[in-house]
């Protein structure tokens, strides 16, 4: 209860924060609000998407459209509900007419996904589309890799040391500067040396010396509202998240 408390204070001082910094104006100029996250804040499971839709600016929470719908319909399938896990997304405000994010917006936003991460130390990270997989898994494509648990050192986002390290220290203009140079770098040496498989890598998820994601990717629920083969894909990927997390939680 204790963690679950002070977390939540993080979260909100991180969101603060976002809104003190007036990332993305030309985003929140047209927004109706932030959609910063939604659920447990010590939960197991983050879920990252790319960027609030219409209902979701409306309602100031991820994934409350059809796509929501969907994704409460694949938790449950695991036994699960939105009260379970944690849900954000990249960017925190709904781009206009729902075009995808652009490059620059997706970099200002990327340092306090990074930072609800660090603070919320999930076991395992689920992205949903191939938007939001390519900022935590850059070089990847998620028809290849939908369904497969990848261990990522920490230290490739900027995040090395504490979990909350890159939470507290920083200005936002230097934050966005190491994201830049890191995300090239993380790019660089994924493509030469591949992310582990889950279960290839010693050490648990939380270790502090050598600190690291494990990462889903799977297709975002929206794809699969116009693709039933898709949506059967989806489901027969998130009936693996139970053995992927008793593996993390023993690797």
């Amino acid at each position: 209860m204790e963690r679950r408390k002070n977390n939540q204070l993080q979260l909100n001082a991180i969101q603060d924060a976002l809104l003190a910094e007036n990332v993305s104006p030309h985003l929140a100029d047209q927004a109706t609000q932030v959609v910063f996250g939604d659920g447990d804040p010590t939960a197991e499971m983050v879920f990252v998407g790319e960027a609030p839709g219409k209902k979701e600016d409306e309602q100031g929470i991820p994934f409350v459209g059809a796509a929501g719908k969907l994704l409460g319909q694949l938790l449950e399938s695991i036994g699960l509900t939105r009260k379970d896990v944690y849900i954000t997304n990249i960017v925190k405000y709904r781009p206009p007419n729902n075009r995808d994010p652009l490059p620059n917006e997706v970099q200002a936003f990327l340092p306090y996904l990074r930072r609800q991460i660090a603070v919320i130390q999930p076991t395992l990270i689920v992205t949903l589309g191939r938007h939001s997989m390519d900022c935590l898994l850059p070089g990847f494509k998620i028809s290849h890799v939908h369904g497969q648990p990848q261990r990522i050192p920490v230290k490739h986002f900027g995040l090395a040391g504490s979990p909350g390290a890159d939470g507290v220290q920083g200005s936002n203009d230097n934050r966005a500067n190491r994201t830049n140079g890191t995300k090239s770098e993380a790019r660089n040496q994924l493509t030469q040396q591949p992310a582990a498989k889950l279960g290839s890598a010693s050490g648990s998820a939380r270790r502090q010396d050598e600190l690291t994601w494990v990462i889903l990717p799977l297709y975002h629920p929206a794809a699969a509202l116009y693709n039933g083969g898709l949506r059967n894909t989806l489901f027969e990927d998130f009936s693996k998240i139970p053995n992927i997390l008793s593996t993390a939680h023993t690797a």
